[in-house]
């Protein structure tokens, strides 16, 4: 009713003129006779009544008093007052409308109600309500008296004996009988009382024979228990001897943290076992002394876990005890890495999926500290240098051991450690770490980065790694770090740097090359190699000259020299590759390139040179497979291997009849092209024609210590002793600092049974070279065969 009023109202309290349409409908609302309603008034804003029900208060003004308390209403609100003794209901209603986003009053409604007329209803309707409840409460009074004397007694029975039974008179029974639900109620309780009364004679009996049977029972899980402790305790003794830090490298440490998951204890004995293995050990490979590295992880808890790293731990170490005959040394180590990659797979396939094994595993040539290494879907390499860790891997590459068709994706990742660099391998449970989460459950932790963070914080310390993990959260898998380090602590050693004449001079010889000029580099350079300088950049710039003149001899002496420090070089191993297939060994020349396809399967380049060295070597299979996967990168490799092979063929032909043919007059040929055919003889192992030649070289110059030296090596190889001592004394009077002619004299005296001599040739040669191999491995063999023969002799005396 007041929101009606007030919207009729509204417009003509805004401008405040002709009040009809109010009066109209107040007038109505009077003829409504609605119950109660004795008067209804409008009044504008400035307080005057502009409409009144009963027309007698239009155009005057209420008291100041009611005016104020007509402004403070800000809603519809009810006041009951007191007038000419009667009791009025006034509903006061104040009228707003929206103005610029706020609402501005321009009126209030009033309507008065007669207390008495509006609950006239109420009052009515409560006088029903209380006789009606008065006569409804007496039925009810009645009813529950009847019911009271009804039923009351059987329950008061029927409740006195479970009070009587609950007391503990399992003798008593309840006399009420009937098939109400009383009747059923006593029944079920006597029977109730019967069956505790039988439970309770026989408590003791079948406590007893409950108590036997678990006893037996305990003993029972007892043994078992006591048996897989023993099974646990006999396969970590197996698994001990196989996870041994036998590195004893001299610039390469190693170092182990190792916590299984599974702790358990065997009579007085406790001990701990799991999936995770460290191995670390030395091998000499093509005489070169490596450190072997491996951390593992096999798939399963406990017993299965243990015994995937039992299998590997026997497969690996009887790798490595292989690789101490001398017959297996003789390979480099990115085919040793793949030796032991097959090894290990074909054992995990044979168990058809049931278990896996993930690794990281690896070499470290100890000299130069060329990392060779894979990982086969184990956390990622962590390399700490100058107080940062990071990952050296960014993309998975193999799949666990055990996978089916990983032999065809296996790479080996090569990496030079600096002085100083530690690298971290690790197995799972580095990041098996359930991270506390305030108000929520503790959650597994996702985020590979907090590794890496732990090892900045220990710098690398494997006791605080773990220690620190541990205090972020709890490690839910077995636990192995191993911790590598290269010259750890001799950041500062002095490094040799090149001269700054030499310097110059490489320079130099590189302008000249540009320019043409290759015979004016080579006679720059080459007075500047000696055997205890031998520079990279020169052997590269020296060897890349030799190549271009087609000296394939002396580029690959160069070649062969730059790898032997620089290893992790891919262009020069292919270079090697190259060259050894131009002089036409080519079983030497697929070593390398396998060696680089080992590291770099897509090189193009060594694609196409392998698959010419096995077309030649009449392995066809390979050198199709090499061929597709050239042509896979660039289709051209097709037409280009075809003209290749055609050319290779020809010149093969030519080979064989040019060394059946007269040789031309001596004054015909140069010395370069007699010196070229003199050492493709020597590499064909023809050493009889390969002395001839050098005889014919020597005639054109015989001050030429390779000539010289060539021909002592020839000579020796003949086994005519004598005149090889003759040349090789004549090659060191023109180069002294010959190591390998002192080295091969040494050898020719030790056949002749001259021991102290072949002892003063192997100390020379090792005074000019002091990490000459050979000539530490020839003088380590005579010291133990002059000790042999010592003891030899005191026996017989």
């Amino acid at each position: 009713m007041a929101n009606n009023i007030a919207n009729l109202a509204t417009e003509e309290l805004l401008i405040n003129e002709t009040y009809d349409a109010t009066r109209t409908a107040l007038t109505r609302l009077k003829q409504s006779q609605v119950a109660g309603l004795l008067n209804s008034y409008v009044l504008n804003v400035d307080g005057n009544f502009i409409a009144d029900m009963n027309e007698t208060r239009v155009g005057t003004r209420p008291d100041d008093e009611r005016l104020i308390y007509f402004a403070e209403m800000k809603e519809l609100t009810l006041t009951e007052l007191k007038e000419d003794g009667e009791s009025i209901l006034q509903f006061v209603y104040p009228i707003f409308i929206d103005y610029k986003g706020d609402k501005m009053r321009v009126g209030t409604a009033v309507f008065d109600f007669n207390r008495d007329l509006v609950y006239e209803p109420v009052n009515e309707i409560r006088r029903t309500i209380v006789a009606v409840s008065s006569v409804l409460f007496f039925l009810g009074i009645g009813v529950a008296l009847f019911a009271a004397f009804s039923l009351s007694k059987p329950i008061q029975i029927l409740s006195d004996g479970a009070r009587m039974i609950g007391g503990g008179d399992l003798n008593y029974r309840i006399p009420i009988h009937g098939r109400d639900e009383i009747g059923q109620l006593a029944e079920t309780f006597n029977q109730m009382t019967v069956r505790i009364q039988d439970f309770t004679n026989n408590l003791e009996t079948m406590v007893t024979q409950r108590t036997d049977e678990l006893n037996q029972t305990l003993q029972e899980v007892q043994a078992l228990k006591e048996a897989q402790d023993g099974d646990y305790y006999l396969t970590s003794l197996l698994l001990e001897p196989l996870q041994f830090n036998n590195n004893l490298g001299k610039n390469v440490k190693t170092d182990f943290y190792v916590e299984q998951k599974k702790k358990f204890t065997f009579r007085k004995w406790n001990s701990q076992i799991g999936g995770d293995l460290c191995i670390t050990d030395n091998i000499k490979l093509l005489g070169k002394d490596y450190t072997v590295f491996m951390n593992g992880d096999a798939m399963g808890k406990s017993i299965q876990g243990a015994g995937g790293a039992l299998v590997f731990g026997v497969v690996f170490n009887s790798g490595i005890m292989r690789s101490r005959l001398e017959r297996n040394t003789k390979v480099h180590p990115e085919i040793w890495l793949k030796e032991r990659f097959l090894d290990l797979q074909n054992v995990f396939m044979t168990f058809d999926g049931s278990m896996y094994i993930s690794v990281c595993m690896g070499l470290i040539d100890d000299a130069t500290g060329i990392m060779y290494y894979i990982n086969a879907e184990h956390p990622w390499t962590v390399l700490y240098r100058d107080e940062k860790a990071s990952f050296l891997e960014e993309e998975l590459v193999l799949r666990k051991l055990g996978t089916p068709g990983q032999e065809d994706k296996f790479a080996v990742k090569v990496f030079q450690l600096m002085p100083g660099d530690v690298v971290i391998a690790g197995s799972d449970g580095r990041d098996d770490i359930m991270m506390p989460v305030p108000g929520q459950n503790a959650v597994m932790n996702e985020d590979e980065m907090e590794f890496l963070r732990r090892v900045e914080e220990a710098k690398a310390d494997l006791t605080q790694i773990y220690q620190l993990i541990q205090a972020k959260g709890k490690i839910t898998d077995d636990y192995s770090l191993l911790r590598i380090s290269f010259k750890e602590g001799r950041e500062d050693e002095e490094v040799i740097s090149i001269p700054y004449e030499v310097e110059e001079a490489i320079q130099e010889g590189y302008d000249l090359v540009q320019s043409g000029k290759e015979q004016d580099a080579l006679n720059r350079i080459e007075g500047l190699i000696h055997d205890d300088n031998p520079y990279p950049e020169m052997l590269k710039l020296l060897g890349n000259i030799y190549f271009n003149r087609k000296e394939y001899v002396k580029a690959l002496e160069c070649f062969l020299s730059y790898s032997e420090n620089n290893p992790g070089d891919n262009e020069y191993i292919y270079a090697i590759s190259n060259t050894y297939r131009l002089l036409g060994s080519l079983n030497e020349a697929a070593d390398y390139g396998e060696r680089l396809y080992l590291r770099d399967a897509g090189n193009y380049l060594n694609l196409i040179n392998l698959s010419i060295v096995y077309n030649s070597l009449g392995i066809g299979t390979r050198s199709k497979y090499m061929a597709e996967k050239a042509i896979a990168i660039d289709a051209k490799a097709k037409d280009l291997l075809e003209e290749i092979v055609q050319v290779e063929d020809k010149k093969s032909a030519e080979t064989i009849i040019s060394y059946s043919e007269e040789p031309k007059p001596e004054k015909l040929v140069s010395i370069e092209d007699l010196l070229q055919r003199a050492d493709d003889f020597y590499q064909r192992k023809q050493y009889r024609e390969a002395l001839d030649t050098y005889d014919n070289c020597l005639e054109r110059d015989n001050r030429n210590p390779w000539i010289l030296f060539r021909l002592a090596n020839c000579y020796s190889l003949l086994n005519d002793l004598p005149k090889a001592i003759d040349y090789y004394s004549k090659s060191l009077e023109i180069a002294p600092k010959n190591h390998h002619a002192r080295n091969n004299l040494g050898s020719i005296y030790f056949r002749l049974k001259d021991y102290a001599k072949a002892k003063e040739e192997w100390i020379g040669a090792l005074n000019l070279k002091p990490d000459f191999q050979k000539a530490q491995i020839n003088l380590a063999r005579l010291e133990k065969f002059e000790q042999s023969k010592l003891a030899e002799t005191f026996e017989r005396n």
